[in-house]
């Protein structure tokens, strides 16, 4: 994400001469802005019964882009020091790799014809519409000004507590 925000940066600097780089982007960032994203990318690849699922995931990703390239161009290289939007961002990748293992499982498992199948479906279909809650309260907590706030009270917590080496407050009652 970091190298494509810096050819991008490159193009817009010239973009007389990078018109199509330029072009691309703005439709790209156009489509999202009016909430059109990829599509379903993966309805090819997964079982008809599956696709809303597939859908999901799809909807998923997008928002994952569109998050972290805005989290790359507020912090930098300076990313690395946001544990807590680092651990947002990771709980939300972690959710989309598991739904495309699911829906690689289950789509396996309708097209062989298996026993299971249609309970895996069932599975697959409830696993995929809770994962993506999860991706989507992750990714907005990030745009959340008060979570955001949090986060930075709870950075300041941690360097109190490792700077004394021990609990900052001491004991209400005294002992």
């Amino acid at each position: 994400a970091g190298g494509h925000l810096r050819e991008l940066q490159k193009a817009i600097s010239h973009p007389i001469s990078n018109f199509g780089v330029v072009l691309g982007e703005v439709a790209k960032r156009g489509k999202g802005v009016v909430g059109i994203g990829s599509g379903n990318s993966l309805a090819e690849h997964v079982h008809p019964n599956l696709s809303e699922s597939a859908a999901l995931t799809c909807k998923a990703v997008d928002a994952m882009g569109q998050c972290v390239e805005k989290v790359l161009i507020k912090h930098g290289k300076g990313i690395i020091n946001e544990q807590f939007i680092l651990n947002r961002l990771a709980n939300a990748t972690i959710d989309i790799y598991a739904n495309s293992c699911v829906l690689a499982r289950c789509s396996k498992s309708l097209n062989e014809g298996l026993e299971s199948a249609h309970h895996e479906e069932m599975m697959a279909k409830v696993w995929c519409n809770e994962s993506y809650a999860r991706i989507m309260d992750n990714l907005n907590q990030l745009k959340n000004p008060e979570v955001l706030d949090n986060f930075k009270t709870m950075s300041k917590i941690s360097e109190s507590v490792c700077a004394k080496v021990a609990p900052v407050q001491g004991n209400p009652l005294g002992f």
